[in-house]
Formats: structure tokens, sequence, C-alpha cells
């Protein structure tokens, strides 16, 4: 390989984080994450700078070694992938069994900024990072954008996972009065007592 195809795929790898951070940029906005981060949910500037950084981190790295290896290699790096996106399946997965649970049991809605952050990790993990690109043999080229592509596609969607459960944490810190209950009939013993306490 010469210097000249090196060179365009450090290019095209560095682009892929690139064009990833504005995409980041513009579904944090979307998600209504700048206003959270300013007022309610302070701790969403961690998710939120953790992302900008591993995207700049394997811009950069993608850019200064742009060597790509042969086809069994760079076949062989998506083991990473898809061992990290069943990770973030299954956390996405264990969230929303959870937010159901504890929302559904105390007889609340789910903060409709944790829907937001999930649907749109959901869209990137499942929707970007899931589906089946088949590679022509021998194409190398091929093997190493898709791959980086899957990577910058789920650390986006992770990080929005994870955007949501510190929203879906920080709702119910704000509302820990909340009392859980197995019995539904005690919740409506506990209206019908406020009720009549407010009639009085």
């Amino acid at each position: 390989m010469n210097l000249e195809d090196q060179s365009a795929h450090a290019a095209i790898g560095a682009l892929i984080y690139l064009t990833a951070i504005l995409i980041w940029l513009f579904v944090w906005h979307v998600a209504d994450g700048y206003n959270l981060m300013k007022s309610r949910v302070k701790s969403l500037w961690i998710p939120f700078l953790l992302a900008l950084f591993f995207l700049s981190i394997n811009a950069i790295l993608v850019f200064l070694f742009d060597d790509i290896g042969t086809s069994d290699y760079e076949e062989s790096r998506f083991v990473f992938i898809d061992s990290r996106a069943m990770l973030a399946v299954q956390a996405l997965a264990a969230v929303l069994i959870v937010a159901t649970i504890v929302y559904g049991l105390t007889v609340r809605r789910l903060p409709l900024e944790f829907i937001r952050f999930m649907v749109y990790s959901v869209v990137s993990i499942l929707g970007l990072v899931a589906p089946i690109v088949w590679i022509p043999d021998g194409l190398t080229s091929g093997f190493f954008v898709l791959r980086h592509f899957q990577n910058a596609a789920l650390m986006v969607g992770l990080f929005l996972c994870v955007a949501g459960i510190i929203v879906m944490l920080s709702d119910l810190l704000a509302h820990g009065e909340a009392r859980v209950v197995l019995d539904p009939r005690e919740l409506v013993d506990d209206e019908e007592d406020v009720e009549n306490n407010s009639s009085n």
C-alpha cells in the first residue's frame, strides 16, 4: 500500500470521528442535554465530555497511525466492537426493565428526557452498529471504514445510554419520598386518604 492510500485512509478514518462529534453535538441538542446540564442535571457534563474525549482521541489516533492491516487483522478487530455492543445492549435492556419496574411500582411517569436519551441510544447501537454490511473478500479498506464507523456509532450510543441512566437516577433522587408498594390496593387507599384529608 502506497503513501497516498495510507493518507486517504487516515483522512477517511478521522473524518468518520469528526462527523460523529458533530452528530453527537446535534443529538445532545435534540435530546435537550444542554438545558439539562445547565439547570437540573449538572452531572450530564460527564457523559457529554467523555464522548467528545473518546471520539477526539480516536480521530487523532486513526490519523497518526493510519496503517491498515490484512483483511484477517481488520476483520478480527470486530470482535472488540461486537463484545462492547453486546454489553451495551444488555445495559440498555437492564436499564429499561429497571426503569419500568421502579416507575411502575411508584405509579409515576418516566422522565421525558430519559426516554429521549434511551431512544437515541437504541437507534445508535441497534440501528447503526448491529446491521450487517457484507465486505467483499480482500477489500481491506472496506473493513477499515466499517470498523471505525461502527466504533463511532457505538461510542455515541453508549454515552447516550449513560446520560439516560444519569437522568433517571437524578429523577429518582429528586423524588426520594416516593414509596414502593407491591400491592396496588395500597395506592388506591392512599389516594382516597389524601382526597378525604383535602376535602376536610
